[in-house]
């Protein structure tokens, strides 16, 4: 059974949002499954962006024919609403791409945004410019400045591995090696230990930068280089019978108390936030203190936390 309705207008994103501001992307390569709607021609086809009006069918029957025999397509001309799609021309051409299972088209890309008059309009500009430096998406951050705080770290991971390979990385390459090697890797441990069902107001993107904190944490206290891969590797093996969180704690804590008799167990925590600090528990005691002398400072609740 075909399905009902129609393919999304441009025109809901655009008042649901607000949008106002624009900026051409050029030329992109899109995956066809996330284009979902038609700025002008939405009434023409249904859910599925199969043919409705069928006086178009001809037209249609035409463009399938051609793709069908190989023939190159011009680009289609796209709106991009986050990570949707709104066709402003080449309907037909997204249809038949549908049709025929093709993957990605070739799209001259215009992406929209609201007004930066609140902070989820700002994460959201943040974002943007994030995917168009590192060609990354589907990475969500619910605090501003951190998408910020991560290309710091991707770039501090470029540079590393050029020098590993011996020639320069563009920052396009490292982020995608970034992502299949260190990203990828400890959001897959997140997710395992359900470590958001602890944080239901945070991302996975969120916890892992919070997790990450732990290269700045070693380096300063151990007063030593840390490399990404090192710092990490001390959160993406599981331990039995540890959770995700006790590994996080427990590692940064050995920081300051390399002798385990001692080691306080609830100096430094995952809170509410996610940032590792010092809780109101901490009665003082200062043999931490001691043992970090010469190798960094603790940081207390109402100081500042380890800023990347």
């Amino acid at each position: 059974m075909r399905p009902r309705g129609n393919i999304e207008a441009f025109d809901t994103p655009k008042e649901k949002y607000g949008l106002t501001d624009s900026i051409d992307l050029g030329l992109r390569i899109v995956p066809v499954e996330d284009i979902v709607g038609s700025v002008n021609r939405w009434r023409d086809f249904d859910a599925r962006f199969r043919i409705k009006n069928k006086s178009t069918m001809y037209r249609y029957q035409r463009i399938k024919q051609a793709v069908e025999q190989g023939q190159i397509m011009p680009p289609v001309i796209l709106y991009k609403v986050r990570d949707k799609y709104y066709v402003v021309d080449g309907n037909h051409r997204v249809a038949v791409a549908k049709e025929v299972g093709q993957t990605y088209i070739d799209a001259e890309v215009v992406e929209f945004f609201p007004p930066g008059n609140s902070e989820p309009n700002l994460i959201w500009r943040e974002s943007s410019l994030f995917e168009r430096k590192t060609g990354l998406s589907g990475i969500e951050f619910t605090e501003l400045g951190s998408y910020e705080k991560l290309l710091m770290q991707i770039e501090e991971f470029r540079k590393e591995e050029s020098q590993v390979i011996g020639h320069e990385l563009s920052l396009e390459e490292a982020s995608a090696s970034w992502e299949q090697e260190i990203y990828k890797p400890v959001v897959g441990l997140i997710r395992k230990q359900r470590l958001l069902d602890e944080f239901p107001n945070r991302t996975e993107a969120d916890l892992f930068l919070y997790a990450s904190y732990h290269k700045v944490a070693k380096a300063r206290l151990t007063k030593q280089k840390v490399s990404y891969r090192e710092a990490l590797a001390d959160f993406k093996e599981e331990l039995p019978h540890k959770t995700f969180r006790e590994q996080i704690a427990e590692t940064i804590t050995s920081l300051f108390a390399p002798d385990t008799q001692d080691q306080c167990h609830q100096g430094l925590i995952f809170d509410e936030d996610g940032l590792i600090r010092v809780t109101d528990g901490c009665h003082g005691c200062g043999r931490c203190q001691d043992r970090s002398k010469g190798r960094g400072t603790i940081i207390h609740d109402e100081d500042e936390f380890f800023d990347l």
